[in-house]
């Protein structure tokens, strides 16, 4: 593992906690947010409970596998900004890393989505990932751009919970 926190030039990532409740349940218990991840029929926001689990299933993540979604504040004041990293999982039948973030509404338009998806895509480098996989609604076009600033090349629109979705790669070369 190459450590659990990470900073970048303006923000600094730690590792999920238990004592990060209350956060998790203001980023995903918001209803701007939901409308990025999970719109109708998916539910919208999150309750503090099931916000709850995401954090659960991000520190079990962080357990099993050395690496996940960090928790990003800003560096000058510490105020949250979002939740950004890496998870694994399952994208056509096939094993892959997924680029993920959120960000807390109120910091929204400051390059913070950017900067938390630069520094996954480095963690995995870093980590000797083969490369890292992203998706997100067709309709998000910022969610798309903030993929491709970080190098994620777009490769088919698949089905994603029963919804059409931008899906990109991007594939790290392996140098012997």
């Amino acid at each position: 593992m190459t450590g659990a926190g990470i900073t970048t030039e303006r923000l600094r990532g730690e590792r999920p906690r238990r004592d990060h409740a209350a956060l998790y349940a203001q980023l995903f218990g918001s209803d701007d947010v939901a409308a990025t991840l999970w719109p109708p029929p998916h539910g919208g926001a999150r309750s503090p409970e099931q916000a709850h689990e995401l954090l659960a299933q991000d520190v079990a993540h962080w357990d099993s596998e050395g690496f996940g979604p960090w928790l990003f504040f800003e560096a000058a004041g510490a105020r949250f900004a979002g939740h950004a990293g890496l998870r694994c999982g399952t994208v056509g039948g096939a094993p892959s890393v997924e680029v993920l973030y959120a960000v807390s509404p109120d910091r929204w338009g400051r390059g913070y989505a950017s900067e938390m998806a630069f520094a996954a895509v480095d963690r995995a480098r870093a980590l000797g990932l083969p490369g890292v996989v992203g998706y997100t609604l067709t309709t998000n076009h910022a969610s798309q751009r903030v993929l491709e600033k970080a190098g994620l090349r777009f490769e088919r629109t698949l089905d994603h919970a029963g919804l059409p979705h931008w899906f990109g790669r991007l594939s790290f070369a392996q140098i012997s």
